[in-house]
Order: C-alpha cells, then sequence, then structure tokens
C-alpha cells in the first residue's frame, strides 16, 4: 500500500510546516522522521475520521492566528489538509477547505490560475483529481489529471519522474473504469521513457544511488504488474502494446536488475584495460570484503567511472533494452516461456509467451488454497505444506497447492506429449519453492506421485531474459572439486596454508549426524562423511573419463581451506564442486549472531571450510588467515568469470532473504561472482543420498547429457531407493538447478 498520511502523520505535516516558517529545522527534522513512519490503515473508521477532522481543524486555527484567516500561508494549509481528507475519504470536507482554498488565493492575484503559482495548481489539481476519484466521478477525475499532466510536462518536463508518475496515474484511472486500451496508452507513453531514464541513472551512477533509484522505480513496476493483474485476460488486447506486453517488459526490466547492473559493470570494466579503473575496481573489492562504508564504496564508483570518461569508454547496459519479442524469437515451436509475478499487495500472477503469439497473455494464480479443513492465501500455503516435510497424508493439500500454482490456464499450453521446453523464471516465496517438483497428476492413495518436472522438461531460470542474454564461453577445462572437510584444521595448518596461497583464511565424527547443517551441532562443526566419498568419487569419475575434457583437482582434507577457494578467483575454473556444511541464518538466530559477522544480509549466508572450528570455538586467527566461514558477500567480490557451472552440495544454500531485486544469499554471491549455472539445495540434505545424487549427476553429464536432464536422471536413481525410503521428496527434491540452458 502506498505510503499515506496518518492520523498523527497528518498533524505532524501541518505541525512541520509552521516549524519551518518559524526555522525551527532541529524540531522539523525530527518530526518529518516520525512522519516517516505511518501509514494510513486500510479502513477508516467513522470514530478516527472525526478524530482527523478535529485535529487538523485544531492545527488550521494556528495557521490563522499564525498568518490570518486570508493569508496565503492559510490557503497553502487547507490544502495540504484537504490531502489528508483525500488520503482519508472525507472527501465532502476535503472539497470545503479546497474551495475556501481558491477563494483566498483570489483575493492575492489573478493570472491564469486564479492567484495561485503553477506548483500550486497542479498540486490543487491531484487534490482534486483525488477526492473526484474517492466520490466515483471518474471522468471529472480524469479530466483533471490530463491537465495536470500537461502541466507537469510543460514546467517539469516529459521526462521528468513527476510526469511520468501522472502518466501512470491516468492509465490507473483508466483502468478503474475498466478501459484498458486507454490505460495502456497512457503507460506505454512512459514506459519507454522511463526505462532510458533508469540507463542514464545506472550508467553514471554509484552503487548506492542505483539501489535508491531502483527503489523508486519498483513502485512504478509494480504498478504495471498490478494493472495487469487486475486487466487479466483483457490486457492481452492490444498485441505489443498489451498491458500484458507492458507487464513482461517490467519483469524483464526488474528481475535482477541492480544485480546484472553490477555484474554488467565490473565485467566492462575488467574488459576494458583501462588500469586505472580496473585498480580502483580491485580496492573497491577488497574494501566490501571488508564492509566498508558506503560513501567509501560509492567514491570508488565515481572514480572508476571518472577514469572511463577520461579514456573516451562509456559503460551501456544492453539488457536493459530486451524486450518480451526478443524472448519470443529464442523459442521454438513447442517451447513455452512463464514469468511468475508477486505483486507488493501480495497478488499473484504468471506471463507466458511462446513463439508466434502477438502478445503476452496473463494469468492469474489462485490466491487462496484448499488444505482441507480450511483455505490459506498462497504464500501461507507455501509455507505449511512442502516437499521438505512431506508425508503421505498431505498429498492432497500437496496437490491443491500445485494445481493453485501451475492453474489450468498454465498447463493448457504445456509442450504437447513433453516435447518443447518450459522455461520458467519464479518470483516472491516461490523463488525458494521447488515448483518443478510439485505433482502434475493427483497422488495416488499412497501418496507417491509423479512430478511435472518428470514428465516435461523445465527449465528454472533468473528471468526468461536469459535466454537473450549470451552466456561467456568457458575459457578453461578446469574443475575444482571440495570435499571430506577437515573442519578442526589448527591455527598453525591454515596458517602455513594461507602462506600457501598468498592470501591477504575435540571433533568425532559423529554416525548420528547425517544432515549438512551445523545447527544440531553442540560441540564442534560435524565431520560429513559422505562429502570425502563424492568428492573422490567426482574426481576418479572426472579424470578417469576419455570422454569428457575436464581435469578436476581435489581440495580434500585439509587442502580445502576458505584460502584455496578465494585463489581460485580469477583462475577461469569452468566447473567449481563444493559438498561441505552451508548455512542461512535469520536476523534473530543466536547460533550465528554471536558470531558478529555483520550487517550486509549477504553476511547470512554461506559455506564452511577446513579450520572452521576455530571461529565455531571463538578461537583467534592470525589477521592474514581466512576463518573458514566464507559468506555471500566475499563470494560476490571473487572473480568467477568463465565459471559455467558452480555446484553447491551442502545445506540451504539455495535459501536467503527475499527482496524486490531477487534472493539475497549464495547464488547472488556467486552470479555477482559471474558464475553462469548454479546447482544449489532448498533445505537440509541427507548426506548419503546427496552423496548418490551427486554422483550420479556427474556420471550422466560426462555421458553426453544436458546438465537439466542430467540432474532429473540422478533425482530418479535416488528415488529409486525405497527400501532406504528415499522415494519421499525431502531426499530428491531438494536441488535445484538455476540458468542451466545447455
Amino acid at each position: 500500500m502506498r505510503r499515506l498520511l496518518s492520523t498523527i502523520s497528518a498533524i505532524l505535516l501541518i505541525s512541520l510546516h509552521i516549524l519551518a516558517q518559524t526555522a525551527d529545522s532541529r524540531r522539523a527534522r525530527l518530526l518529518m522522521d516520525v512522519i516517516s513512519k505511518y501509514e494510513v490503515p486500510q479502513y477508516i473508521s467513522n470514530e478516527l475520521a472525526i478524530n482527523i477532522g478535529t485535529e487538523l481543524n485544531e492545527l488550521l486555527s494556528i495557521y490563522r492566528q499564525a498568518y490570518g484567516s486570508d493569508s496565503p500561508q492559510y490557503a497553502d494549509a487547507l490544502l495540504q489538509a484537504a490531502l489528508t481528507c483525500a488520503d482519508f475519504g472525507d472527501n465532502k470536507q476535503g472539497m470545503k477547505w479546497v474551495k475556501r482554498s481558491d477563494e483566498i488565493f483570489k483575493q492575492h492575484g489573478h493570472g491564469p490560475f486564479d492567484g495561485r503559482d503553477t506548483v500550486q495548481q497542479i498540486f490543487r489539481m491531484d487534490i482534486c483529481s483525488h477526492l473526484y476519484y474517492n466520490s466515483s466521478a471518474e471522468t471529472r477525475a480524469i479530466s483533471l489529471s490530463q491537465q495536470s499532466l500537461q502541466l507537469k510536462k510543460e514546467y517539469f518536463g516529459e521526462h521528468s519522474e513527476v510526469y511520468l508518475n501522472e502518466l501512470l496515474n491516468i492509465s490507473r484511472l483508466y483502468a478503474e473504469r475498466l478501459n484498458y486500451s486507454k490505460s495502456n496508452i497512457y503507460h506505454n507513453l512512459g514506459y519507454q521513457a522511463y526505462v532510458e531514464l533508469l540507463k542514464q541513472e545506472f550508467c553514471s551512477t554509484s552503487e548506492s544511488e542505483r539501489t535508491l533509484y531502483w527503489e523508486k522505480a519498483i513502485k512504478y513496476i509494480d504498478k504495471t504488474l498490478q494493472l495487469a493483474y487486475k486487466a487479466g485476460s483483457k490486457g492481452q488486447r492490444g498485441g505489443s502494446q498489451s498491458l500484458a506486453a507492458a507487464a513482461y517488459n517490467a519483469m524483464l526490466l526488474s528481475k535482477g536488475l541492480l544485480l546484472n547492473t553490477t555484474v554488467g559493470f565490473e565485467t566492462y570494466i575488467n574488459q576494458s584495460g583501462n588500469v586505472e579503473a580496473m585498480r580502483n575496481l580491485q580496492l573497491k573489492k577488497q574494501l566490501a570484503d571488508q564492509q566498508a562504508e558506503q560513501s567509501v564504496l560509492d567514491s570508488l564508483d565515481y572514480v572508476i567511472l571518472n577514469a572511463l570518461q577520461q579514456a573516451g569508454q562509456s559503460f551501456q547496459l544492453p539488457h536493459l533494452s530486451i524486450s518480451w519479442t526478443d524472448v519470443a524469437q529464442k523459442l521454438e515451436a513447442g517451447d513455452l516461456a512463464v514469468e511468475f509475478f508477486k505483486t507488493a499487495d501480495g497478488k499473484y500472477g504468471a506471463l507466458l509467451l511462446k513463439h508466434d503469439w502477438t502478445s503476452p497473455k496473463i494469468v492469474r494464480l489462485n490466491e487462496f488454497v484448499n488444505m482441507g479443513k480450511k483455505y490459506l492465501d498462497l504464500a501461507s500455503a507455501i509455507g505449511t505444506i512442502s516437499l521438505e516435510h512431506y508425508e503421505p497424508a498431505q498429498a492432497q493439500q500437496l496437490w491443491s497447492l500445485s494445481k493453485s500454482i501451475w492453474t489450468d490456464d498454465i498447463v493448457r499450453y504445456f509442450p504437447a506429449n513433453g516435447e518443447g521446453r518450459i522455461f520458467f523464471a519464479a518470483d516472491g516465496e516461490l523463488l525458494m519453492t521447488g515448483i518443478e517438483y510439485l505433482p502434475f497428476i493427483e497422488p495416488e492413495g499412497n501418496g507417491s506421485f509423479t512430478c511435472i518436472a518428470d514428465l516435461f522438461n523445465l527449465y528454472r531460470l533468473s528471468s526468461t531474459r536469459e535466454l537473450v542474454m549470451t552466456s561467456t564461453t568457458p575459457s578453461s577445462n578446469d574443475m575444482a572439486v571440495y570435499g571430506g572437510l577437515r573442519y578442526d584444521m589448527f591455527d598453525d595448518e591454515l596458517l602455513a596454508d594461507a602462506q600457501q596461497y598468498r592470501t591477504a583464511t575435540d571433533l568425532a565424527y559423529s554416525p548420528t549426524q547425517r544432515l549438512r547443517d551445523v545447527r544440531a551441532a553442540d560441540r564442534a562443526i560435524p565431520y560429513l562423511e559422505g562429502t570425502a566419498l563424492e568428492a573422490d568419487s567426482i574426481v576418479a569419475a572426472i579424470n578417469g573419463s576419455t570422454s569428457n575434457s575436464l581435469t578436476a583437482r581435489p581440495y580434500i582434507g585439509n587442502s580445502g581451506t576458505e584460502a584455496s577457494f578465494k585463489a581460485l578467483s580469477g583462475r577461469h575454473n569452468r566447473v567449481i564442486h563444493v559438498a561441505t556444511h552451508g548455512f542461512f541464518y535469520s536476523d534473530n538466530d543466536s547460533t550465528f549472531n554471536r558470531f558478529e559477522l555483520g550487517n550486509n544480509p549477504l553476511v547470512r549466508s554461506g559455506l564452511f571450510f577446513s579450520g572452521a572450528d576455530n571461529k565455531w570455538f571463538g578461537i583467534d586467527l592470525p589477521d592474514d588467515v581466512d576463518d573458514g566461514f566464507l559468506t555471500s558477500l566475499e563470494i560476490s567480490n571473487l572473480n568467477f568469470q568463465g565459471l559455467d557451472l558452480i555446484v553447491l552440495s551442502a545445506c540451504e544454500t539455495g535459501r536467503g532473504d527475499i527482496k524486490g531485486d531477487g534472493v539475497f544469499g549464495l547464488q547472488r554471491g556467486f552470479k555477482m561472482a559471474s558464475a553462469n549455472s548454479i546447482m544449489m539445495s532448498l533445505w537440509k540434505v541427507d548426506d548419503d543420498a546427496t552423496c548418490l545424487l551427486m554422483t550420479e549427476f556427474y556420471r550422466h553429464w560426462l555421458g553426453g547429457q544436458s546438465k537439466r536432464a542430467a540432474l532429473e536422471s540422478a533425482r530418479q536413481a535416488v528415488r529409486s531407493h525405497t527400501e532406504k525410503g528415499w522415494d519421499n521428496p525431502n531426499y530428491w527434491a531438494s536441488f535445484i538447478l538455476l540458468d542451466a540452458l545447455d
């Protein structure tokens, strides 16, 4: 819900105006901080409305006493009060105050706006449009918004955010009247101009300023999605200029926007040959690794940009210009592209696309899921029934969840007979849900089921934009394999290891600890016997095969340190496999908060390497020795260009904080380091089952299957061990494969 004035903030806003006039700037700043914390409730009670009116009248009386009842200051305050009424739906009182304001302004001047200047006139029009809209006088509201639009164009310029936001507002007003053709005209008028603004801002500003601009852009994008969701099937009208087309383009623009900009920026610098820019980028990454102040990192961004400018080099963002038609051209006849989206008000939808369509199609996912005795909203249902804790008794609930996500309106466009491919990009809670493993056919009485990935060729993508982006060709056939790590290495061993790589990082195996997770560890970090077998098997398979060109280098036991992993940066490995403990924790997780890793969300996920017991027990290490806790933030500052596949054979490596720009966790760290495809887990994984899955994956991949097909074959191998209970999805549905298009 867009931020509005609450009862308290309405009072504070007018008080703020008074204080500004009396030069009490300190008090004004304090009040502004308070204002920002309030929002209007969705429903306003009569009692609350009366209280608002009473408080506003008292504050207006202060203005009358301070400036006089016929003063321009009082007239301006009346407009502010009318805006609050519009926000709270008190249209009658709002119009009274607008009229009284008009009368006062007329006494102080004439001109085209009856005594008001252009900005005041625009403000008045916007308030009245709001009031008319509240009163269901949409035609008058649209007329005033159109007049306001013209003034904003003349005063602020047609490339200003003020003008573009008004275009979107008029688009929304037409959509409320179900006039989607007119709604789309106004929307498209502003879309391309807004993209150009994004390009300008993102190519010429610092990382933190891009983030601030993103916070504005996401509101614009979400309004586009809300319009499309509301329009439903009617939003498909208009071909390439439809609301569905606009929404698809918005998703291509927004998914991973900050991530792709950062990656693109660093790639451009590294390929520019600009020594000064490259040196300062390296310095910035080192300081970012140390969680330096953002202002310091921003200053280096501008040093880099200036170095590029001085050399006549211009950073561009071609991915911002990719549209749905570009994606359609990459699809073959039997293919389907699905862009899932979640609006700010919690609605889930999907945008569908086929090669020969004249417009994408909009599909609404089910808002509520039948859980047997009750209905839950989709997000809650995802958290309630999951493949991680699946029991046969939950079969019908899981089936209902599947039908709510993969609705009939989506499935009807699936490739016939399983031929063709389905490319999908998740959003919201779907980002950390194995929706490709949900039932496609109603489960049997014993709870077993056939999942979607059993029957169709599904490809999980960061965005269907990946179909258009040119991937980097691996520059080597080197592979690094980590497993059987010794978390109990002593500090002198770690120091010797650190010196080897020149970087500037009482245990007993518990046979009952079979998960690659550390939260159950009451002492040392448990050794994972299966990871040693896994790593040995993979290295033997890679180096013993004559049908592939890969050469695997093992980092097993004491050699699998954080320092050795960081030393892979810039070495252009084609594949990296890491079998170890992974971690992801929330803000209030006492297990990890004691380590004080920092405030950046990327430090709350990571991997453990040999020697991690020292930090686990609070043992101090020399300054030039890594501690074995490799966070996503540290990974993001490495250089893995040319890395075709990173396999994270550990617990919860696919988890992280869900934000507007994606999942902030290990996958983001590796993507920022320029990794292409990522295999990762969504929950705690069994050591033995994972060992089998990984060895089978490489066996099939080396045998000529694609990454996606090899993972499917490996899943089936795990599921076949019914005698061990591995046919339960908990064992075979944890790992997902992201952006594997080979």
